[in-house]
């Protein structure tokens, strides 16, 4: 029997892109565990992690105290358990799991990077997020990416050598549940009854916090700029409050709503006719994934993982990274254009089904296990699965 361990540090990450891979391996006969780190704060998510689990520390950490005494921990569990993979998921966590496991000789130490955070920086940061990069690269034996783009970014600024990093299918963390996102006209009237947006000419949207990095920021501004908002038209932000929107700019911008923490998006999709994302960097953004499964049009930022999703002028539309004005401009353009709203929605939508279907990603990730690490698979269980 084999023994993989999954490992991933936030609790939330753990529920939404990790613990259905993990669940997946064990139901075709792959003895798998998922280690989270056990956060007081976050108990109530560590018990919905309804597959064999363990809590053990496992994030980066600036005090050397703190990094040395998680590492020793971290040996200790992989010596008792004694598995054969160590599947370590995101930059920041995954180097305490692969340095333990590279000390334990653990056979197989797969880095599944979920993005690029030196992407969206410059001088000393870009620097040290590179290192962190190699060293992750460096301690593993395998490197999968969730994104195309993203691979070809780590290739050319010489973090992989050549062969050694690969995407599930066509991309993404785990997939997405296509037929959660298929709405009724009844639950879509419901949806902007909620969110007051009823009358609204159009509803552009974005899931996110507050941050730079992410382009709230440069949204506010681009939104401002379209004067969309003075003409009953409505920005709707999940993740932010209404305060923390006001704050941004150090004043409140004319139709925009924030909506504060959304436990479940569908009406939030359900309300809005676009999504945005102009983020500085990403690795497959879910929000935009799941926007084109809900059917709508995407707006984005040309850069690696958004460009994987949105295939311009198709799928959505891809503004240059930074640039307020075209933003705004691209805002106005499908404000005003109902019609190319429909197509692209649509075609997001086929794409969403054809490419990042749940199943098309956990079977991928059932062949790379295969065919890659050379994982017998019990042909019994695949068949009831």
């Amino acid at each position: 029997m084999v023994k993989v361990i999954h490992n991933i540090h936030f609790p939330f990450s753990a529920r939404s892109f990790v613990m259905p891979l993990v669940a997946f391996l064990n139901q075709n006969g792959i003895e798998t565990e998922l280690w989270v780190e056990n956060n007081l704060k976050h108990t109530t998510v560590i018990e919905q992690l309804n597959v064999p689990k363990q809590l053990v520390a496992s994030d980066l950490a600036k005090n050397p105290f703190v990094f040395y005494s998680r590492l020793i921990e971290f040996r200790y569990q992989l010596r008792a358990t004694k598995p054969q993979i160590l599947h370590a998921h995101q930059s920041r966590a995954s180097v305490i799991p692969l340095l333990a496991a590279y000390l334990e000789k653990v056979p197989v130490r797969i880095y599944h990077n979920h993005g690029l955070p030196y992407l969206g920086y410059q001088g000393i940061l870009r620097w040290l997020l590179q290192s962190l990069e190699k060293l992750n690269i460096e301690l593993a034996t395998h490197v999968l990416l969730v994104s195309n783009s993203n691979l070809e970014a780590a290739q050319t600024d010489g973090l992989l050598p050549k062969g050694k990093g690969s995407v599930i299918a066509h991309g993404s963390a785990v997939g997405i549940n296509i037929n959660d996102f298929k709405f009724s006209e009844n639950f879509i009237q419901k949806a902007k009854e909620k969110f007051d947006v009823t009358e609204a000419n159009f509803v552009l949207a974005y899931v996110g916090r507050p941050v730079k990095r992410k382009g709230f920021h440069l949204l506010l501004k681009a939104w401002e700029k379209s004067g969309l908002g003075l003409k009953n038209n409505y920005l709707l932000i999940a993740g932010c409050t209404a305060t923390e929107c006001d704050n941004a700019l150090k004043h409140s911008v004319p139709g925009v709503k924030g909506l504060g923490y959304l436990a479940d998006l569908r009406e939030f999709y359900a309300a809005c006719d676009v999504l945005t994302l102009p983020s500085k960097h990403e690795g497959f953004p879910y929000s935009l994934l799941e926007a084109a499964a809900a059917g709508k049009a995407l707006i984005g930022t040309d850069i690696p993982g958004i460009r994987c999703i949105i295939k311009h002028n198709q799928t959505g539309l891809l503004v240059p990274f930074n640039n307020e004005e075209a933003l705004a401009e691209t805002i106005i353009q499908l404000a005003s254009d109902p019609a190319l709203r429909l197509r692209l929605g649509e075609n997001a939508r086929k794409r969403a089904e054809d490419e990042f279907s749940r199943d098309i990603v956990l079977t991928g990730l059932l062949d790379f296990y295969q065919k890659d690490l050379g994982i017998e698979v019990d042909k019994f269980l695949l068949n009831k699965v």
